[in-house]
C-alpha cells in the first residue's frame, strides 16, 4: 500500500475506533446521570429545591452531556494549534489516552460529580477529531480534499452505528449485568475506554507523522512573531466567517433534530427505545453510504459551493416534514435527503475550508470549525428541547430548518473564488467555486 494510502487508512480506524467507543457511551449516557442524581449531594439538593425542578434527574443528565460539548468548543481550537506546533501524531495520542482515563472514571464512579469531571475530560480529549481531519488534509491534495473529508464522515457513520447497538449488547450481556451487580463497574463505558486505548496504539505503530518539519517550523515562527488566536486569523479569511457561521448553523440544526427525534416518533408513533435506535441506525447507515461511496463521484463532478448549497437546502427543506410525513415510507424516505444533505454539507465544508487556508495553519482551522460545531452542540438541544416543550414538535423541527436555513443564506454570499492572505505560502490558494 501507498504510505499516503497506509496513512490515509490509519486516520480512518483511529477515527472509527474511536468514535465506536464514543457511541457506545451516548445512549446509555443520560439514564446513567439520572439514576446518579438520585442521590444528590448537599449542594445539588439546594439547586433543586432552589429552581422547584419536577424532574431533576433529567436537569443533571443535561449537565453531564453539555459538559461535555462545553469543554470541547473550549479546547479544540487549542489542541488543532498545538498540533501545527508539535505534529499531529503525538497530539492525537494523548488525547485518546485522556479519552480513556474519562471513560475508566465514568465505568468506576458512582457520583454525579465525577461523571461530570470525567465528560469535561472527555470533551477536552474529544478535540483529537479536529486534529485527525487535520492530519488527513496534510497528505491530501487540496482537489481530494472532499473524498479524504468523506473518509472520515465514514468513521463517523460507522461509529455512530455500531456504537449503540454494542452499547445494547454490553448492557444486556449477562457479563455486563454481573459486573454492575458485584462490582458496580459497567461493561459499556470500560468497553469505550478500552477502544480509546487501542486507537491510541495504532497511532503509535501506524500513523506517521502527516505534518512537514518545514511546515512546523513556519508554524513555530508564525508564534514568536505574535500569532493572534485561531479563531481571529481564520475570521480575517475571506469566506472563512461564512463557513464558519454555516458550520454552526447546520450543526444546531440537526443537533435539534437528534435531541429531540426519539419524543417525537414516540409522540407520533407510540415508538420505543428500540424502534429508535433501528431508526439512528438507519440514519447512520445513509450517513455512511453518502460519505464513502457518494461523495467520491460527486467531488469530480460538482464544485464544493454547490455541494454545500444542495445539502443545507436538502437539510432545511426535510427537517421540518419529519413532522408531517407519515408513518412508514413517507416517513423513511425523508431521512435519505436528510441525511445526505447533512453528508453533503459536512464534506463541503471542510474541503472548501482547509482550500482557502495555509498548511501550517490547518490544525487551528479544523480546530476552530470543530469548535463552531460544539457551539451548535451546545445550542441546538438546549433551544430545540425547550421550543419541543413550550410549542410542540412541530414547532421544534421548523426551527430546526430555520437554522440551516439561515446557513443557506450565509452559504450564497461565499465568493466563488477565495484566496488566502498575500503572506500565505506559495501553493495555499485553493478552488472554491
Amino acid at each position: 500500500m501507498q504510505p499516503g494510502k497506509r496513512a490515509q487508512m490509519a486516520i480512518f480506524f483511529t477515527v472509527f475506533i474511536d468514535l465506536l467507543g464514543f457511541g457506545i457511551v451516548i445512549p446509555l449516557l443520560p439514564l446513567y446521570a439520572k439514576s446518579l442524581a438520585t442521590h444528590p449531594s448537599g449542594w445539588m439538593t439546594w439547586v433543586n429545591d432552589l429552581l422547584a425542578f419536577q424532574n431533576p434527574g433529567a436537569f443533571w443528565a443535561g449537565v453531564v452531556m453539555v459538559s461535555f460539548s462545553f469543554m470541547q468548543f473550549l479546547a479544540s481550537p487549542i489542541l488543532g494549534r498545538i498540533s501545527d506546533l508539535m505534529g499531529r501524531r503525538p497530539v492525537l495520542w494523548a488525547s485518546l489516552i485522556g479519552s480513556a482515563i474519562g471513560y475508566a472514571i465514568l465505568a468506576t464512579t458512582h457520583r454525579l460529580e465525577w461523571a461530570i469531571a470525567a465528560r469535561m475530560l472527555a470533551g477536552i480529549m474529544g478535540g483529537n477529531i479536529s486534529v485527525a481531519q487535520a492530519a488527513m488534509a496534510d497528505i491530501t491534495a487540496k482537489e481530494d480534499r472532499s473524498k479524504a473529508m468523506g473518509l472520515i464522515g465514514a468513521a463517523f457513520g460507522l461509529g455512530f452505528v455500531g456504537g449503540p447497538a454494542l452499547a445494547g449488547v454490553l448492557s444486556g450481556s449477562a457479563l455486563g449485568k454481573a459486573m454492575l451487580a458485584q462490582h458496580g463497574l459497567h461493561l459499556p463505558f470500560l468497553t469505550a475506554a478500552g477502544l480509546s486505548l487501542l486507537a491510541s496504539l495504532m497511532v503509535l505503530g501506524w500513523l506517521p507523522e502527516t505534518l512537514t518539519s518545514e511546515v512546523r517550523s513556519r508554524a513555530k515562527g508564525e508564534d514568536r512573531h505574535g500569532r493572534t488566536h485561531a479563531m481571529v486569523a481564520a475570521l480575517k479569511r475571506p469566506g472563512m466567517p461564512q463557513i464558519l457561521g454555516i458550520a454552526m448553523l447546520a450543526m444546531s440544526g440537526f443537533a435539534m433534530m437528534e435531541s429531540t427525534f426519539s419524543m417525537m416518533v414516540q409522540q407520533r408513533f407510540g415508538f420505543g427505545q428500540r424502534e429508535v435506535g433501528f431508526l439512528f441506525a438507519g440514519v447512520g447507515i445513509l450517513i455512511v453510504i453518502y460519505q464513502a461511496g457518494l461523495v467520491r463521484t460527486l467531488a469530480k463532478r460538482v464544485p464544493e459551493r454547490t455541494l454545500l448549497l444542495v445539502g443545507l437546502a436538502l437539510m432545511a427543506a426535510f427537517l421540518p416534514l419529519q413532522a408531517y410525513a407519515p408513518w412508514m415510507w413517507p416517513f423513511l424516505l425523508v431521512a435519505v435527503p436528510l441525511a445526505w444533505g447533512s453528508g453533503m454539507n459536512n464534506t463541503a465544508t471542510l474541503a472548501l475550508a482547509s482550500q482557502i487556508t495555509p498548511a501550517e495553519e490547518q490544525g487551528g482551522l479544523f480546530g476552530v470549525i470543530s469548535a463552531m460545531q460544539g457551539v451548535g452542540r451546545i445550542l441546538g438541544p438546549a433551544i430545540g428541547t425547550f421550543v419541543f416543550a413550550r410549542w410542540g414538535y412541530e414547532a421544534a423541527y421548523w426551527t430546526a430548518g430555520t437554522a440551516v436555513a439561515v446557513g443557506l443564506v450565509m452559504a450564497l454570499s461565499l465568493p466563488r473564488r477565495s484566496a488566502v492572505s498575500q503572506d500565505a505560502p506559495e501553493g495555499a490558494v485553493g478552488r472554491v467555486s
